[in-house]
């Protein structure tokens, strides 16, 4: 008894320190950049984050209005799309679910470089912020239209069909039933949609149009020509904030439920 008690509380020791172990291996780097961000000659400072809301809000700012536009596009897009992914019935339904999920399987420089021959035919996206919020909707469509679809996969249909009974047409029904009982996968995509976006950079570097630099194009920028400076680091180190900030939030809320692939099939 005392032999299995023994192993049990040694089991525990080891899982314990290799999970501790893991999470200082992915932390580290994180802490590192953060310690970088606040050095300054003589000590400690925050005198490198006065350049994230000096020099560059400009570029905080740009990466919040393509995200934030290509979002609410994403969010248009997709709750019809994945209605009609549950609710009706047509032929080749798995293989179209399966090609509107592509993006998550592309390399962002090949989606970056299909874009670029793409935009060769439209000139104005080449030259336009619209270009490359268009560009982050095609990348992230399968982060937003997934966990809806599983929601509604979640939602049972009698719902729907009792308001269908009780009068109410099937824009009511929709808008009045169905999309606030959905509303957590709706959250689920827009956060991972937001945070994939406001990070992004690859992409952005193919279809950013001239004047257009988004934060983390910014940093790339300056990480090529001057090397990594603290004031680059606190500008890295707030984008790793917002979008740490955001996926706690997302996690807090509606856990992995939306995110699991097995609600597809």
């Amino acid at each position: 008894m005392n032999l299995a008690r023994l192993r049990r509380h040694l089991a525990d020791l080891i899982s314990h320190a290799y999970i501790w172990g893991c999470l200082l291996i992915f932390v580290t780097p994180f802490l590192a950049l953060l310690s970088y961000s606040f050095e300054k000659v003589g000590g400690v400072s925050l005198v490198n984050y006065e350049y994230v809301f000096g020099s560059f809000m400009d570029n905080l700012l740009t990466s919040v209005r393509v995200s934030g536009a290509a979002v609410l596009i994403n969010l248009l897009i997709s709750l019809p799309a994945a209605y009609g992914l549950v609710r009706y019935r047509y032929p080749a339904k798995g293989f179209i679910l399966s090609a509107l999920t592509l993006p998550l399987y592309t390399p962002a420089a090949v989606l970056g470089l299909s874009l670029v021959l793409t935009y060769n035919f439209t000139y104005k996206l080449t030259t336009s912020i619209w270009g490359l919020v268009f560009a982050m909707v095609v990348g992230t469509f399968p982060l937003m239209v997934v966990p809806i679809v599983v929601a509604l996969k979640d939602l049972p249909q009698v719902f729907e069909e009792a308001s269908l009974s009780l009068g109410a047409t099937r824009w009511q029904t929709y808008w009045r039933i169905v999309f606030p009982l959905i509303g957590p996968g709706i959250s689920a995509g827009i956060l991972l949609s937001f945070v994939i976006v406001f990070n992004e950079y690859l992409v952005t570097l193919f279809v950013s149009p001239p004047g257009v630099t988004t934060a983390p194009l910014r940093v790339f920028n300056l990480v090529r020509t001057a090397g990594l400076l603290n004031t680059t680091a606190a500008l890295a180190a707030t984008l790793q904030i917002i979008s740490f900030i955001a996926v706690l939030i997302f996690f807090r809320l509606f856990g992995t439920r939306y995110l699991k692939g097995t609600y597809l099939i």
